[in-house]
């Protein structure tokens, strides 16, 4: 059914409504004609969910509202807030159902950042009304670069942008849970950074309540160099800790009441406190989708226990990934659906195959406490190796001291800080939370000075350049190879992830590289890659840029101070670059690509030559260059993205840019 979903997000162009219909019951029709045989019923069961995967994919785009046409000046915004973030610079909201200029009611909500110093009491609910600046979906940094136009729109959200006056409450938001809920939770938040110093109050918040724009940049980095993302990104691991503490606990105390274990087994007794603990962790961070998902593996897990049965299995983690396919389809490309997958896999079939090598019965205590390390280590091991294809297809970037971090993180946060979280939250309202968050404070801080350390080391930190969909896919084959099958067949999976990693490894950085917006040019030339900058400086595709060339020394300036008289030559005259249309009055030469900022009009237009203005990525987005031999290869993001509901429309295309 992934697959499906897969396929159906990498297309060009959107399919006919017919044809997920058409696909469904032709699947439908081969299993029916050869449901007598085995392998042929196994190969057709794989075709329909597949056919459903992609069905489902399709039924959700359609079910959401059209894009929004996002005025390019000032306007007036009225609605109501469904969101506030509070992010180390101000603030941040979201608003629902909006106007603009008092016109028709949107159906996408409008996200902005408030001015800076602007104060004034606002709360979920609240209705508002402001001036703002807004943009809409912005389109990738380089082709193939992620989309963060798709992640909008399945978002429900129709343009971000900036208030350019002070914020006017209108209306008081009447009660409600939803409104309710999104008060504590800020309330929570607020009331953890004020007790606490940003640097630890703010991951403490950010465990706690899942807003997590609060945590400053360097320290966001330096949990990523340290491979310890996952501590920040609220989901599996945490609501993890939190249901296994309560269900430890419970069972703890239940075991003081005889009247209790004559009359209600304490395993069920623990596992009711423990989801109903694990839902209001989950209501407490937001409800969003990582959370939910594991949210639901820990009901399987507990529904098991009761039952009697293993609490962890693959059908348990199938039954988890169906339902989240069938409920929220456009995960499935995104990182944190196959990161977590890929390692629930990878630990429930590591542990199969050689959990029996952790067993502490009848050890010493140094020799429990060295298995309890290895153990932890293989998990990390495990987790993380699983997992670090699909982080590095979608980051680019791997952290190979990851397990050595994750070895301190892990039980710090499991043993100490998230207890002393949940302790701080009982407490709040007796306002006695600061006796848990103090000594929760220190211990975030000692996870904070392991990351700082870890992120330290030489190659913390190894940036590679974007790999193709097909290496990504060969490697999640290959998992699901080891992963599933049970005889000596499993090995069989080693090839696949073999050439998969190969593949990541072949792919070749563009010679010319061009952003949707003209202001930066990147061009090989030599052993040094060289960026030329137009205009204000595009710090955030700067940043998308990076691992491009990784491993390649990059050299960047402004157009004014690299080029003499508007014109700059690289890569052996074969790049031209212009800074206007006056700059190619002598002529273009021999160069094979012309890249310019602006529109050149007509200016070093030939047969056989490549004009890269303004009006060229304004039509086609980011443009890459590849030069083999004789001839040119360009990759538009035009060509990648193609017209799908969540790609906002191209300009008319005048000409045609392909192979040279």
């Amino acid at each position: 059914m992934g697959g499906g979903v897969l396929v159906y997000f990498d297309l060009t162009r959107e399919p006919a409504v017919w044809v997920s219909g058409g696909l469904v019951a032709a699947a439908a029709g081969v299993l029916a004609l050869v449901w007598r045989w085995a392998v042929p019923r196994g190969v057709a069961v794989l075709l329909l969910a597949a056919a459903l995967g992609f069905g489902r994919a399709q039924v959700q785009t359609l079910a959401m509202p059209k894009l929004l046409v996002v005025p390019h000046h000032g306007v007036t915004i009225t609605g109501r807030v469904v969101g506030v973030d509070l992010l180390p610079t101000g603030r941040r909201i979201r608003i629902a159902h909006p106007t603009l200029n008092g016109g028709a009611v949107q159906a996408r909500a409008v996200r902005v950042k408030l001015r800076r110093g602007d104060d004034i009491a606002v709360e979920a609910g609240d209705s508002v009304r402001l001036r703002a600046l807004l943009y809409g979906p912005s389109r990738p940094a380089y082709p193939g670069g992620w989309n963060f136009g798709r992640d909008q729109y399945f978002a429900g959200l129709g343009a971000v942008g900036f208030a350019i006056s002070p914020l006017d409450v209108t209306a008081r938001a009447p009660p409600g849970w939803f409104s309710a809920l999104r008060q504590v939770r800020e309330a929570i938040a607020a009331r953890i950074l004020r007790d606490m110093p940003l640097d630890t109050g703010s991951i403490a918040a950010t465990l706690l309540t899942g807003f997590e724009d609060s945590i400053p940049p360097a320290e966001r980095q330096d949990f990523i160099t340290a491979g310890l993302a996952h501590i920040l990104a609220v989901a599996g691991l945490h609501i993890g800790i939190v249901m296994a503490t309560l269900y430890a606990l419970a069972r703890f105390i239940v075991g003081f009441s005889e009247f209790v274990l004559l009359r209600v087994p304490a395993k069920i007794v623990a596992s009711v406190v423990s989801f109903v603990g694990g839902v209001v962790y989950a209501a407490l961070t937001g409800f969003h989708v990582p959370i939910v998902r594991s949210l639901a593996m820990a009901a399987l897990v507990l529904a098991g226990i009761i039952a009697g049965r293993r609490a962890l299995s693959l059908r348990g983690l199938a039954l988890a990934a169906l339902a989240l396919m069938m409920i929220e389809p456009q995960a499935v490309p995104g990182p944190s659906f196959q990161m977590s997958f890929s390692a629930v896999l990878a630990l429930i079939a590591g542990y199969e195959a050689v959990g029996r090598r952790f067993s502490i019965g009848g050890a010493s205590h140094g020799a429990r406490l060295g298995r309890h390390v290895a153990a932890l280590a293989f998990t990390s091991f495990l987790a993380g190796g699983a997992s670090m294809p699909f982080a590095a297809y979608h980051f680019q970037q791997i952290e190979p001291y990851y397990v050595l971090a994750n070895l301190i993180a892990v039980p710090l946060t499991a043993l100490v800080v998230l207890p002393l979280g949940m302790a701080a939250l009982v407490l709040m309202p007796l306002h006695l939370a600061r006796f848990a968050l103090v000594p929760m404070g220190w211990g975030i801080a000692v996870i904070l000075r392991v990351a700082r350390l870890v992120g330290g080391l030489p190659h913390a930190l190894i940036e590679i350049s974007p790999s193709p969909g097909y290496a990504v896919a060969l490697v999640a084959i290959g998992l699901a190879l080891l992963g599933l099958l049970r005889s000596r067949a499993r090995f069989a999976g080693i090839a696949p992830i073999a050439l998969g990693v190969l593949a990541m490894t072949l792919g070749r950085a563009p010679d010319v590289l061009v952003s949707p917006t003209g202001n930066l040019a990147g061009v090989r030339d030599g052993g040094v890659v060289r960026i030329v900058e137009a205009g204000r400086v595009d710090k955030f595709t700067l940043a998308q840029w990076r691992p491009v060339w990784a491993g390649d020394a990059v050299r960047h300036g402004a157009a004014d101070d690299v080029c003499d008289n508007g014109r700059c030559a690289f890569a052996a005259g074969r790049v031209l670059y212009l800074a206007d249309r006056a700059a190619g009055a002598g002529g273009c030469g021999s160069a094979a690509v012309v890249i310019s900022p602006r529109p050149l009009r007509g200016t070093c237009r030939r047969h056989g030559r490549l004009v890269i203005d303004r009006f060229s990525v304004w039509r086609n987005g980011a443009m890459a260059v590849w030069f083999r031999r004789n001839r040119l290869v360009v990759r538009t993001d035009r060509t990648v993205q193609g017209n799908r509901p969540w790609v906002p429309p191209w300009p008319p295309r005048w000409h045609h840019a392909g192979r040279w």
